[in-house]
């Protein structure tokens, strides 16, 4: 029994504690390439271009990830990613220029979107029935917390030399640590034949109302996290009061990770995802109509970073209760390619609804995608009734 217990506190420590420490890390990058390329002076488009390298990767790389992690297995398809993310950290130094580091960000996001597949797919894969939403949503706070910390420790570096390179880099292999603690509790695989590329592609067909939630997630997450704060000063706030609604989002997006989590394990998930998806319709509205209260924002701004974090949490939830094995890996991949595609088309979408309808179509345009996503919810779970 204690051999027994403790392999189950080392499945699902280990690869939380894991990727905690890699987004710490990860969230270093972030600015760290942001600011090198303003120093540069590259535009803000060619930046923004930069910024679209990570959902790329993530696109590209989440249909081959079922395949990867069927070839490598958890353990060292999550050593041989976090060496690969310090080292493209240590390179990015080495040489200036735009589109070396768009290279750079390229393969690092590739490198990131396989520690994360292969890290939610141990946890949900190794959760119990019973507990599951409440493991993840631990996972998704520690997350939280982990890019939250991040850049607060860039800030202890300074910008100069290659201290702030070494530090993240240093901080990756860390997280090598708690990964080889846990490999005794990796899940086992299944022995089924490797997953196609195209098998994710599936699962937007028979799960749309759950790999939409990620979709819609991705596009909140980035595209208004990206605006928010413009938002704010063309609504009238000073600047440093705009770029506080960021803070707040984010603040928001850890206080009802537990509840939510909850709920899951408690509801059907479905009705779960209606209720989370009427918040994030409702929030953005709440904005608009608190007017030039900045209070008032700010509580609709926390209020929506915490409502609309359920829609990933809760999604990886149903996975876990749906599929096992191959299948729940490829149920990962999707939901991580459901996610690079909101946040690859987001920012755009959304910055040109509030060029459209300034300042407020930015709010008005993700209330629509929220509402749009529950008419989605609604339908099936209409569809789910009527079957005997």
């Amino acid at each position: 029994m204690p051999i027994a217990w403790l392999k189950a506190v080392r499945a699902q420590i280990a690869p939380i504690a894991a990727i905690t420490i890699f987004g710490t890390s990860m969230s270093m990058s972030y600015p760290l390439f942001a600011l090198m390329l303003e120093r540069m002076g590259a535009s803000g488009a060619l930046i923004g271009i930069n910024a679209m390298a990570a959902a790329v990767a993530m696109i590209v790389g989440a249909p081959l990830m079922p395949l990867i992690l069927r070839r490598t297995g958890i353990g060292p398809l999550m050593i041989a990613s976090a060496v690969v993310l310090a080292a493209m950290m240590l390179a990015i130094p080495l040489h200036q220029g735009i589109w070396y580091w768009t290279w750079l960000r390229l393969v690092y996001g590739f490198a990131g979107t396989a520690l994360f597949f292969a890290s939610e797919y141990w946890i949900v894969a190794a959760a119990p029935e019973v507990s599951r939403g409440r493991i993840i949503a631990i996972y998704a706070l520690c997350v939280s917390g982990g890019f939250a910390l991040g850049p607060a420790l860039l800030s202890l570096t300074s910008l100069e030399g290659m201290l702030p390179f070494a530090v993240a880099a240093a901080v990756v292999l860390a997280g090598l640590a708690p990964i080889l603690w846990g490999l005794s509790a990796v899940p086992e695989s299944d022995g089924e034949d490797p997953p196609a590329p195209l098998a994710v592609l599936g699962i937007f067909l028979t799960d749309p109302a759950v790999v939409f939630a990620v979709v819609l997630f991705g596009m909140i997450e980035f595209g208004a996290m990206a605006l928010i704060s413009v938002w704010g000063v063309r609504n009238g706030f000073a600047e440093a009061d705009a770029a506080m609604l960021l803070t707040l989002f984010a603040l928001g997006a850890m206080a009802l990770q537990m509840p939510l989590g909850w709920a899951a394990d408690r509801f059907a998930r479905l009705r779960v995802l209606s209720v989370v998806a009427a918040g994030s319709a409702l929030a953005p509205l709440g904005m608009i109509a608190a007017g030039g209260s900045f209070w008032l924002v700010g509580v609709a701004a926390a209020f929506w970073g915490a409502i609309s974090v359920g829609l990933y949490s809760v999604s990886l939830t149903e996975l876990g209760a749906r599929y096992r094995g191959t299948q729940l890996s490829v149920a990962n991949a999707a939901v991580i390619l459901g996610y690079g595609l909101g946040a690859l088309f987001s920012p755009a979408a959304f910055g040109w609804a509030m060029d459209t309808e300034p300042p407020d179509g930015l709010l008005i345009a993700a209330s629509a995608a929220a509402l749009a996503y529950l008419g989605l919810v609604a339908a099936r779970m209409a569809t789910a009734r009527r079957r005997p």
